[in-house]
């Protein structure tokens, strides 16, 4: 590990930006190195690096490192254009070295580089002059990964990949990387968000695991077509990290990180709970509900709760975002004295909240969409609320609602209902009674967005899709599969605009897989289409470009 340390460099120990005049956006650049890059029979104690305009001498260091690794910290000094690195060891006889500037490096307005600087010299006759290269995005949108570490490691074999890369680099501003003057051989290659600059894997760090185990450097720069996906891999399982009690009859149950929960779906029911108190009385836990507002939690309701030390064990039917299932717990916590009386229940809110559709009042008419499951989600879990709807005039509907978990209750009018109604919520214990005008969505109203998919090798069955909506972090708007070279969402909303990701479903769980590093699972391939028009009514609005998943393929760089 690199860790070292930095001499004052003259006049930019403090580094001020200078004040006046248009904002300088120009990256610096190296104008001349010592030794120069290439050069060969190399016998130097020191590097030396020329740059265009004065620069962030505290950028330095964290953008510098070399390979192979020196067996101490290296010196830093010089001055805010001409840097002097000192080598704390003497170059080994016959062996490419590979200096890297990464894209810290800033100037004094900190304007950092565009992409990395690579430069290599040999001790030797000879130097290593292979090369390879691919691209990074990011899993949600497929966008450009910018600044993000590559790592080239020998082997894929270890068990925590602790050891140190060979080789390191950084993505451009496009995404793109470029590993030079690398040995004829091949490469495990994994992208890191190295969020605490340490250029080693740690947990919690986003990462991109290879789209094939092995890359091989050669001297016509090979680059790999299919793009590394940088996503969060999160292999661990919630815990739960506290319980206690709120009222009277509630226990909070609060974990190490968000959960899968949205009001607009059901709470599981799987559940199985078994809550005692130090003197062996059993309590059963009734129901379990959540807010959305408070991913971290879901509330139990537990009628009878005393003082003293309790005990909740069992397991729960929950899990977070990447879809890890809360394991068996067993949890002790103590109940004081004063616990405050139950709340009453309330109307949190009406499910789901509108797409791009006008929402909420007496008098405005809402458009309940076919993807929509319209219903009402309450505060506490409550059985005897009172759902009746009627028509505009005040006449009755024989329709039923169903009570979907503790606190939601949804309806589903007949699809051949196309007249507005309005449906009443009521609390008969609090005579409180809450309305909603609504009306379904007319096929006239509906439109489609599809995408041409070329399936390559893989079989319609396991090409699917989602469309993401305006919130590319909530849930998906829409799904779909393949079906005769199209993946077609229907039904959709007029104005809707959306992103559709499409992948390879191999693991056949409904969601992409970014695949594992130890042991190596390839990431399950995945395409993105922004869809730059909007829904129209009563029209499929197909994409004009066909998404491929060919095999991966390599393409000789030429420059």
């Amino acid at each position: 590990m690199l860790t070292g340390i930095a001499l004052l460099l003259q006049s930019c120990a403090v580094p001020v930006p200078p004040t006046g005049g248009p904002a300088d956006t120009t990256p610096p650049t190296l104008t001349a190195s010592e030794p120069v890059s290439g050069s060969v029979r190399v016998d130097t104690d020191h590097l030396v690096f020329q740059f265009s305009e004065p620069i962030d001498g505290t950028s330095f260091l964290p953008a510098f490192s070399i390979t192979p690794e020196m067996s101490g910290p290296v010196e830093v000094g010089g001055s805010s254009r001409r840097v002097v690195v000192r080598l704390p060891e003497k170059l080994r006889a016959e062996t490419t070295y590979r200096v890297v500037l990464d894209v810290a490096l800033r100037d004094q307005r900190r304007v950092p580089l565009g992409a990395p600087i690579t430069l290599a010299f040999s001790t030797g006759a000879e130097m290593d002059r292979s090369r390879l290269g691919g691209r990074m995005v990011h899993a949600h949108d497929g966008s450009a990964a910018a600044g993000v570490d590559v790592l080239a490691f020998a082997s894929s074999d270890s068990t925590t990949l602790s050891e140190r890369p060979l080789f390191r680099t950084q993505t451009d501003r496009e995404g793109h990387f470029l590993l030079e003057y690398l040995p004829s051989q091949s490469f495990f290659v994994v992208g890191l968000g190295d969020t605490n600059g340490n250029r080693q894997i740690d947990d919690g760090e986003k990462i991109a695991v290879p789209p094939l185990e092995w890359v091989q450097a050669d001297t016509t720069g090979a680059v790999v077509q299919t793009p590394w996906v940088l996503t969060d891999i999160d292999r661990s399982s919630p815990r739960v990290e506290r319980i206690r009690a709120v009222t009277e009859d509630e226990l909070e149950i609060r974990f190490s990180e968000r959960l899968r929960l949205f009001l607009d779906d059901n709470m599981p029911s799987d559940h199985v709970l078994s809550l005692t108190n130090e003197g062996g009385k059993d309590l059963p836990v009734r129901a379990l509900w959540f807010s959305e507002d408070q991913p971290r939690r879901i509330l139990a309701l537990a009628e009878g709760l005393t003082p003293g030390s309790w005990n909740l064990s069992g397991s729960l039917a929950v899990s977070d975002s990447s879809g890890n299932s809360v394991g068996a717990f067993q949890e002790a916590f103590d109940i004081p004295e004063g616990l405050p009386a139950s709340e009453l229940v309330d109307v949190l809110r009406w499910t789901p909240d509108s797409l791009d559709t006008p929402g909420g009042g007496t008098e405005t008419v809402r458009t309940v969409w076919p993807m929509e499951n319209p219903g009402v989600r309450l505060t506490r879990p409550f059985d005897d609320l009172a759902i009746s709807f009627s028509d505009t005039s005040g006449a009755p509907l024989p329709w039923t609602a169903v009570q979907e978990d503790a606190t939601w209750h949804t309806w589903r009018p007949p699809e051949d209902y196309g007249a507005p109604y309005i449906v009443t919520a009521r609390l008969p214990d609090q005579d409180s009674t809450y309305s909603l005008r609504l009306q379904s969505a007319s096929p006239r109203q509906m439109g489609a967005l599809g995408v041409y998919v070329n399936p390559g090798p893989h079989g319609d069955a396991t090409i699917k899709a989602y469309l993401q909506g305006p919130d590319i972090g909530g849930r998906p708007v829409a799904s779909a599969r393949l079906q005769e070279d199209v993946i077609l969402f229907e039904r959709l909303p007029t104005g809707l605009k959306g992103r559709a990701v499409v992948f390879v479903d191999q693991d056949m769980d409904d969601r992409w897989s970014p695949g594992s590093l130890v042991p190596y699972v390839p990431p399950e391939a995945v395409r993105w289409h922004v869809f730059n028009e909007r829904v129209r009514a009563r029209w499929d609005t197909m994409a004009s470009d066909t998404l491929s998943f060919d095999p991966i393929t390599m393409q000789d760089r030429h420059e």
